[in-house]
């Protein structure tokens, strides 16, 4: 055979591996396309059948053009081909594993979660059980037998065969062809916010579609915010003046903030959680109270800064910008600190951002696990309480109450009780046994807030400390869909909702019923105890707890994108820039409008601490 005949039958085996591997991948992704709206017309049904195939043949097409100069090497065909199978089968499996975790929890694989999968040696946040460890091993198997099948189909039947010879040069050009209609369709779509098509861009992994304005631009937001100028998005200013705190040295009470990660609000009753119920009748109880991340680290962030979850990754970017105005007040006059996580907070970036200016003072719980890691939480927190007569601000972050929800024996009072797997997610099971196990995750949570609670009277502290008893986010199980769970995947209330308790000596018990966020916390607490003179402009998105007028637009944000929520509904940035209209159960819906003053309000709240060029 000759040398370039050898090149030629190197490139047809290649591009008919190529080619088998798209069908495989576009089987293997079908299931995405259960979240696709319906179509309501003939372009829509086309794009929809399409797209997925699109995106796999884009990916072949780049392939083949970047193994091309290697078959011009001599005896590469075999190498070439293995490395070519083991590349599309690896692509097939992680698109199997990524969609198990967007049916659960409505985002792709990404960076973040590899990290932190890798990094989580005790199992706090992805506990994968051994049910899902072997179908993800048997279905890798059952990937390696098709690739191996298709290298013999290709190199034994295929490359051999004497009839229909240009069935490949038709293929090619389908493929070709659907990739060209699914791009120019898009790129039209996004031109004309047509939302049945540009709504599927983030349901589909890997895809990256055409389109036709820079995704910086949004013309229909610009137009909402008006010309104010250009935002710097390098440069944050917080706070936008230096802060003028007068408050007597006299006024400083202990403040003592509980987080309990994953905890939604409708679990906040006398059976579940007990002793915060009995604290609630005597405390502050904000009943409508939202985080405003899904997700914990956005949660955290705008619980101690006041400031939209937006603003996070560039306040990482710029090493926390001095860290949240009310710890650094509250050093200003003399308070001692013990922020005390149960799961790791500096791998996530909390402990360099949102606890910076006392970053010395983080002490993550110790234990073998995160049952006696928040044990641990605990007594460090009672013991700082018990060693100084200072005042205090504490911040204990139990961790329990995330997924797999962890619980001592003695805790088991909902039954029945089933540890939770990424398998029974998926295949939609009666979520009411990991709901009894959540519950009693929560349940012993609630029993160590007891002993605090205790330990302060017994001190006889507790007349002189703010207790803060609430949540990053939510948790959802199967409320929106009977295959979701978790949080950071939608903005419903089933993800958003919190508990906020505050026992403030001083001020009488009270219900309160209006709309309530995470920012609020930290500029209530500036506003009440540390008299400053600053508007609250200066230094937060947020408004007093107090100001019972419901806020009717917040701003919340998850590791992949934001969204503006109000009570009818969310608006949610999809990947492309576009704003997806959703209602109270993640449907998408046209009958839920963003009113132009709520998006403005959003908009300012998003920019207010950037420098504005125009202004300068």
């Amino acid at each position: 055979m000759s040398y370039l005949k050898q090149v030629w039958q190197a490139n047809k085996a290649l591009g008919w591996l190529l080619f088998l591997n798209v069908v495989l991948i576009s089987v293997v992704s079908v299931g995405f396309s259960a979240h696709f709206p319906d179509a309501v017309n003939i372009l829509d049904s086309a794009y929809q059948l399409g797209v997925i195939p699109a995106v796999w043949g884009l990916y072949a097409l780049v392939a083949i053009v970047f193994l091309l100069p290697f078959t011009f090497i001599p005896y590469a065909k075999w190498p070439l081909q293995v490395f070519l199978l083991a590349v599309m089968g690896n692509l097939a499996v992680i698109v199997f594993i990524d969609s198990y975790i967007y049916d659960i929890y409505s985002y792709h694989i990404n960076w973040f979660f590899i990290e932190t999968f890798l990094a989580d040696e005790g199992g706090e946040f992805f506990d994968v059980s051994l049910k899902t460890y072997v179908l993800f091993t048997a279905f890798s198997a059952l990937i390696a037998a098709i690739e191996f099948f298709f290298l013999w189909l290709v190199n034994k039947r295929i490359l051999n065969r004497t009839r229909f010879k240009g069935v490949g040069w038709v293929f090619a050009v389908l493929v070709f062809v659907n990739i060209l209609f699914v791009n120019l369709t898009h790129s039209w779509a996004y031109a004309q916010n047509y939302m049945p098509i540009t709504s599927l861009s983030g349901h589909i992994p890997f895809y990256f579609p055409m389109h036709s304005r820079s995704i910086a631009k949004s013309d229909m937001l610009s137009n909402i915010a008006g010309e104010s100028g250009e935002i710097d998005s390098s440069n944050i200013i917080y706070p936008k003046n230096e802060m003028q705190c007068q408050a007597p040295m006299s006024e400083k009470p202990n403040i003592i903030m509980v987080v309990l990660e994953s905890w939604r609000a409708d679990s906040m009753d006398s059976e579940v959680s007990p002793n915060t119920y009995e604290l609630a009748q005597d405390s502050l109880w904000f009943k409508e109270h939202h985080s405003s991340g899904t997700v914990t680290t956005r949660g955290i962030f705008s619980l101690m800064y006041g400031l939209a979850p937006t603003y996070m990754d560039n306040v990482v970017s710029h090493n926390g910008v001095g860290g949240p105005v009310l710890l650094n007040e509250l050093k200003r006059k003399g308070y001692e600190f013990g922020v005390y996580p149960s799961g790791d907070i500096t791998r996530i970036k909390l402990t360099d951002t949102s606890f910076l200016p006392v970053k010395s003072d983080v002490h993550h719980g110790e234990g073998e696990g995160t049952i006696e890691k928040d044990r641990d939480v605990l007594n460090k927190m009672v013991t700082k309480l018990e060693n100084t007569d200072e005042s205090v601000f504490g911040f204990m972050f139990f961790n329990s109450t995330h997924y797999l929800y962890y619980y001592p024996e003695e805790f088991g009072k909902f039954q029945p009780s089933k540890k939770p797997s990424l398998v029974d997610f998926k295949s939609g099971k009666d979520p009411l046994p990991f709901i009894n196990r959540y519950k009693n995750s929560i349940y012993f949570v609630d029993h160590l807030i007891g002993e605090l609670v205790a330990k302060l009277k017994a001190m006889g502290k507790y007349e002189n400390t703010i207790l803060i008893v609430t949540s990053d986010h939510a948790e959802e199980f199967a409320d929106t869909s009977p295959t979701r769970y978790g949080h950071g995947s939608n903005y419903t209330r089933y993800q958003t909702h919190v508990p906020l308790i505050i026992h403030w000596p001083g001020k009488e018990p009270k219900v309160f019923d209006h709309r309530t966020a995470s920012i609020d916390v930290s500029p209530t607490l500036i506003d009440e105890l540390l008299g400053c003179s600053n508007p609250v402009s200066d230094y937060t998105n947020g408004e007093s707890l107090f100001n019972e007028a419901s806020r009717d637009v917040q701003v919340m944000a998850s590791y992949y994108n934001y969204a503006f929520v109000t009570e009818e509904g969310s608006f949610i940035q999809n990947p492309i820039g576009l704003l997806e209209s959703r209602d109270n159960e993640d449907k998408l819906s046209e009958d839920v409008k963003l009113k132009p003053a709520a998006a403005f309000k959003a908009l300012e709240q998003m920019k207010t601490f950037y420098s504005n060029k125009a202004a300068q």
